[in-house]
């Protein structure tokens, strides 16, 4: 009978184990073990203290018909020396294609693209899937995220689903603002532009409210954002917010917004300790 007693003690044991085990790799929460973490292992993948580097931004390659492969050669090709490549977001025309993606372009980028890439969330990556959790569990959690390269501070925000931030990220966006301040350079990224460009038929956030695009916009103001890049629009487009210049870039491949010209392209930035400066790259 002790034997008995025993066994089954030890099969408890070993139960509760196994119930601990499964909630610890398949919970979602910020340190969700299930993810591929691509951005955070790519952040490994390249020397942050360099002094003199680029890296290109590019944003909306869904639906690029073979567009985004050929950017990805002329970055190859006519930049080899780039650092990273920061990509803005609508990767595929929505989340159940993400599977896809990662095997069509994480693997292949692996083997064809020899930098380090890194993807902000937009909001296609939301469509059948609001919770964000089909991203997540590849590109990892939180969405948003921050890094620095020696003189300059990045930090990528997910405004993805139209909405002003909520409270847990606008908390840490203000701590990342302050501690860009011991930075020469502060960089911002995000899908969504603040505002909508005129004459465009997409939307930009909601103005109002503590998250909303005019309290960010008082924000980066107040933080001397070097420039805020945002995608969302299938075009090239430049200007201040206020007193923070922005670049929308959203030509990696996606269809062009209507009745424009065709103009796919990619940014590349260009940082050294006494200059920041960008150019426009047609393919």
């Amino acid at each position: 009978m002790k034997r008995i007693y025993s066994y089954l003690i030890v099969l408890i044991v070993v139960i509760g184990l196994l119930i601990v085990i499964t909630n610890f790799y398949t919970s979602d929460d910020d340190n969700n073990k299930t993810s591929l973490n691509w951005n955070y292992q790519q952040l490994t993948l390249f020397n942050h203290d360099l002094h003199n580097y680029s890296f290109t931004y590019s944003g909306d390659e869904r639906d690029d018909n073979g567009n985004f492969s050929r950017m990805i050669s002329s970055i190859n090709t006519n930049y080899p020396n780039i650092v990273f490549n920061l990509n803005g977001g609508d990767l595929r025309s929505d989340s159940t294609q993400m599977n896809q993606f990662k095997k069509d372009y994480l693997e292949g980028l692996v083997n064809h693209f020899n930098k380090p890439v890194l993807f902000v969330v937009g909001n296609h990556e939301l469509v059948k899937n609001p919770s964000e959790s089909v991203y997540r569990s590849i590109f990892g959690s939180p969405t948003y995220y921050n890094f620095s390269e020696n003189n300059s501070y990045f930090i990528i925000i997910d405004n993805a689903n139209d909405k002003a931030l909520n409270s847990t990220q606008m908390s840490w966006l203000v701590d990342q603002l302050k501690i860009s301040q011991n930075y020469k350079y502060r960089f911002v990224f995000m899908h969504i532009p603040l505002y909508t460009v005129s004459n465009e038929t997409e939307t930009s956030m909601p103005a109002a409210g503590v998250g909303g695009a005019d309290n960010l916009r008082d924000l980066f103001d107040s933080s001397n954002i070097t420039m805020i890049f945002a995608s969302h629009i299938h075009n090239y487009y430049n200007g201040t917010w206020g007193k923070t210049p922005f670049i929308i870039s959203g030509g990696a491949g996606a269809p062009p917004e209507e009745n424009h010209t065709p103009f796919h392209h990619y940014i590349v930035v260009n940082i050294t300790d006494n200059s920041f400066n960008y150019s426009v790259v047609p393919y």
